[in-house]
């Protein structure tokens, strides 16, 4: 007899017979759940969708008992044997990968055939969730903080030669406590390595924060991470992407600087539609941060420039990035306390003159009360 305890009431509910995945209500308080499908100590809740050649749950590990994200192989896939050795070596290394700035692997293993890794599920909320549009922009100190934060994350994983391939606000995350950890560098890492050898590769990211590298098919090493980095940068200070077209596909290619003289004849015709290539979209340097915002330093508007670079070799390390920015923080800081300090010496100032000014007029009305007293002495007489 299948079973489930309702979080509501603490009763034991009899779920025999149900399909897993069906919204069911408790018979006795009413609480609203939906029956897990039971994979030994996993509990798949919800399905998410698909995600390279992984499903997607949302559920419980009850051997870390926490609320995960499962990801599944699909078993029917015709690479499956070759994909779950890439997937055990993978998991097994990224476990190794611990920092506050991380979000990290629960779990990896093979149940009954099913081959799965799990990561926590976090409260809070991803960086995605932030709309300039509606929200307006953020202060400059605060997305340096925030970014700051990934950025130190970053730095350790690319110092253990980890590679994401898909930074991006989706997999920024802020929990409720006010943590900043980048996440899905698990599914990131694989579906790069699933379609590196096929046209697929540019649509598996974001066509906002794609490198130009990947945006061609090259080979993307960690100095793409410092690119993608560069455009959520830019956005988060702006609220605008560097790089944008009228469409996904013009958007990818807008990125492309070197390009090999076109054909005309061929790609623009009266008969047929106009074909998006690298070589139809203009490449269109990006406006630094500080000319849409005044209040971006110079210093932090430059840094964001050399990372959109269009060469990797130009582009700064994340322990480059970490140094210019803890610099500009520890100089807005200077300059805080200075700040402080002078507006103090002001205050002081005032209240000290402010007490003389106040005396000498009493003074006076004293004196001239005591005037009236005496006799008046005469100068001169009539």
């Amino acid at each position: 007899m299948g079973q489930l305890v309702c979080r509501g009431c603490g009763g034991v509910m009899d779920t025999s017979g149900i399909e897993p995945f069906t919204l069911c209500e408790c018979s006795d308080c009413g609480t609203t759940l939906t029956i897990p499908q039971e994979m030994d100590y996993l509990k798949l809740e919800k399905v998410l969708g698909e995600k390279s050649i992984f499903k997607v749950y949302e559920g419980y590990d009850q051997g870390q008992n926490l609320n995960s994200y499962i990801f599944i192989l699909e078993k029917d896939h015709p690479e499956f044997k070759n994909f779950a050795n890439i997937v055990k070596e993978d998991a097994l290394a990224l476990s190794t990968l611990k920092h506050p700035n991380i979000c990290p692997i629960l779990n990896f293993g093979e149940i009954n055939g099913n081959l799965f890794v799990t990561e926590p599920k976090m409260d809070g909320y991803a960086l995605s969730d932030y709309s300039p549009e509606t929200q307006g922009l953020l202060d400059v100190d605060k997305v340096v903080d925030v970014l700051q934060a990934a950025a130190l994350g970053l730095a350790v994983a690319h110092h253990k030669e980890f590679i994401h391939h898909d930074i991006c606000p989706d997999n920024i995350h802020i929990d409720a406590r006010g943590n900043v950890r980048t996440k899905n560098y698990f599914i990131s890492r694989f579906t790069y390595t699933y379609l590196q050898n096929k046209e697929e590769i540019a649509s598996s990211v974001s066509p906002y924060f794609i490198s130009p590298e990947k945006a061609e098919s090259r080979v993307e090493d960690k100095r793409g991470d410092i690119f993608s980095f560069g455009v959520l940068f830019y956005y988060m200070l702006t609220g605008k992407y560097p790089f944008s077209g009228k469409s996904e596909v013009e958007t990818v290619y807008s990125r492309i600087k070197k390009k090999k003289p076109a054909d005309k004849s061929q790609v623009f015709s009266t008969e047929k539609p106009t074909m998006l290539t690298p070589e139809t979209v203009d490449y269109i340097a990006p406006a630094a941060p500080s000319n849409y915002r005044e209040d971006v330093p110079e210093e932090l508007s430059s840094l964001v420039m050399d990372m959109l670079s269009y060469h990797p070799v130009q582009r700064p390390k994340f322990t480059e990035i970490l140094t210019t920015v803890n610099l500009f923080k520890a100089k807005e800081e200077k300059e805080k306390v200075v700040s402080s300090a002078q507006k103090e010496m002001v205050r002081d100032n005032k209240e000290t003159v402010s007490t003389r000014t106040r005396a000498i007029p009493v003074m006076k009305n004293l004196a001239g009360d005591l005037d009236k007293n005496k006799p008046k002495k005469k100068f001169f007489k009539l």
